[in-house]
This record gives structure tokens, C-alpha cells and sequence, in this order.
């Protein structure tokens, strides 16, 4: 079986986080309201009952839930729509220094996990292979552009401490269009 390298980005990603390297020295830890905020709390959830208004922060929260209960196949369809959505949230806040916040979720996902769920979690991500990632661009290209506020990217950058009168939004935003722009550049539908 090939492995597509959407996968082994996607796993690399996951198990570079899931290592759990440690900063050294003292940090100072400033954090603006709203930052990696959960918006929805709703367990482990099938991917066709993700609503647009699930941020990525509500489905890594759900993909831990689905880790817990050993639905790996879950886990890892609803990690690839929430590096979808975090990736769509990238064309449109402005602020690059919030881009992290996809990074960060997935770092404080993984590192929750015990070392038998990220090897499971691992294993359940490299099986996904072409004909997974070839459902997952199917099911994405027939979803609406995510459509809630990206308040927990933008809350994340530096413009939530400087840039405080501005929604922090790009404009003007064509968020279809981008929709379809991002699972091609995600790399999801990127055969299509």
C-alpha cells in the first residue's frame, strides 16, 4: 500500500508534537481572550456531523474524545478536516503570527496522549493512505466554507495585543472560492 504524502505530512506533523520536546529557560506566557478557545464541546463526532461552526480548536478537542474511545478512523477523518479549516483560516486572518494555532492545538493534542494512543492514533493515520484522502477531498469539496469567526486563531497572534480596533479579518474575502483553493493547497485534493 503507498502511503500519500498528505498522510506523511500529516502523520510527521503528529508525531513530531506527540514527542513532547520541552522548551528550556523561563517563559512568560501572554495570552489574549479567546486564544485556542473550544467554541463547541461535542465528543467524538463523525466527520458528516462536523457543522461549519466547528472550529479547529472544537475538533482537536473531539478528536482527543474519539483517541479516548478508540475510534481511530474518526480521530484521523477529523484531523484532516481540522488541518483543512485551520488551513483555510490562514488565507484569511491577517495576522501571520497567529498561524501557530494549528500547530499548537495539535501539539497540546498530542501530547494528552498516552503512548499506546499515539502509536494507535499513528498507525490509523498512515493506513489512511490515497483512498482516505480520496474520501476526505470528496466529503470537503461538498462542504460549505467553514463559516464561524476564527476567534481562536487571530486571539492567538500578536495583532490581538496590537491590533485591537481590527477584526483582524482579510477583506475582501471570497470564502467559496478559498474553500476550494485550500483543499488543493492543503494537498487534500491535490490530484484533483
Amino acid at each position: 500500500m503507498k502511503v500519500s504524502y498528505l498522510a506523511l505530512s500529516l502523520l510527521g506533523g503528529a508525531m513530531l508534537f506527540a514527542g513532547g520536546a520541552q522548551a528550556q529557560g523561563k517563559i512568560t506566557n501572554h495570552q489574549a481572550e479567546g486564544n485556542l478557545q473550544v467554541t463547541h464541546n461535542v465528543g467524538c463526532i463523525a466527520r458528516e456531523d462536523a457543522k461549519t461552526s466547528y472550529t479547529p480548536a472544537d475538533l482537536y478537542t473531539s478528536i482527543f474524545d474519539c483517541i479516548e474511545k478508540e475510534q481511530y478512523g474518526s480521530a484521523v477523518d477529523l484531523y484532516v478536516m481540522a488541518f483543512a479549516r485551520g488551513t483555510f483560516d490562514m488565507q484569511r486572518v491577517k495576522d501571520k503570527s497567529s498561524y501557530q494555532a494549528l500547530s499548537v492545538l495539535r501539539m497540546v493534542t498530542f501530547q494528552r496522549m498516552n503512548e499506546a494512543q499515539r502509536t494507535a492514533f499513528g498507525a490509523a493515520l498512515e493506513n489512511y493512505s490515497k483512498d482516505g484522502i480520496a474520501e476526505a477531498c470528496d466529503f470537503l469539496q461538498g462542504q460549505d466554507a467553514p463559516d464561524y469567526y476564527p476567534k481562536y486563531m487571530i486571539a492567538h497572534g500578536m495583532g490581538a495585543f496590537t491590533n485591537k480596533d481590527d477584526d483582524g479579518l482579510v477583506t475582501p474575502f471570497d470564502a467559496a472560492a478559498a474553500w476550494q483553493l485550500t483543499l488543493t493547497k492543503a494537498g487534500i485534493c491535490a490530484g484533483k
